[in-house]
């Protein structure tokens, strides 16, 4: 399992290669993520050691693992309710995405429900959330509800201090919730179908 900064070095240099033709060398990587030479070097000996980077001599220090799975590809993890909020429970696995879907701060959830199906978002769909904590009224948002539930809604935030909670689903109604019970943890970018995962 890796860890969330792992996880970052490791898309950063899968974006990269997308980008430029070539892998970054470990300054760069640093430079894109903030992190200096040392903390990268460390955080790439750890994803050889998983398997998820080749060994190489020299200033390089790795070698990416030419697997076309791990090319275009976003974390898928979890389910997300478009129906009443549920529990969020972790999941891992991977989708192949168009390049333009991915990112360091970009990830996959699947639909659970049918509160957005005006939306063209249909039970059993996957959206491309990008991870942020503010959305502009009317976005779709991944919003969790104290600390516990999440759920895929429009964005309507109020000035009373509640924020509206708004489905594409004419036969079902808002959710209403103090604004202190609402934590914004992405904004919807896409979505798509997708039959077979690999």
């Amino acid at each position: 399992m890796l860890t969330a900064k792992q996880l970052l070095v490791l898309e950063n240099i899968q974006l990269y290669i997308n980008q430029n033709g070539r892998q970054p060398t470990l300054t760069e990587i640093g430079a894109r993520l903030g992190i200096g030479e040392s903390g990268i070097h460390k955080h790439i000996r750890k994803l050889i050691s998983l398997g998820y980077l080749n060994e190489s001599e020299g200033k390089a220090a790795y070698q990416p693992i030419d697997e076309p799975e791990r090319q275009g590809t976003l974390p898928l993890v979890g389910v997300i309710a478009a129906g009443q909020p549920i529990e969020a429970i972790p999941d891992r696995q991977s989708i192949d995405l168009v390049t333009s879907f991915c990112g360091p701060e970009h990830y996959a959830l699947k639909v659970s429900g049918d509160s957005m199906i005006e939306a063209g978002i249909l039970d059993g769909d996957y959206v491309v959330i990008r991870k942020q904590t503010i959305a502009k009224t009317g976005e779709i948002i991944v919003a969790l509800i104290s600390h516990v539930e999440a759920t895929l809604k429009f964005y309507h935030p109020r000035d009373t201090g509640v924020v509206e909670l708004r489905p594409a689903n004419c036969e079902m109604e808002s959710m209403f919730y103090p604004a202190t019970e609402v934590e914004i943890q992405g904004v919807m970018i896409g979505s798509f179908r997708h039959t077979t995962l690999h």
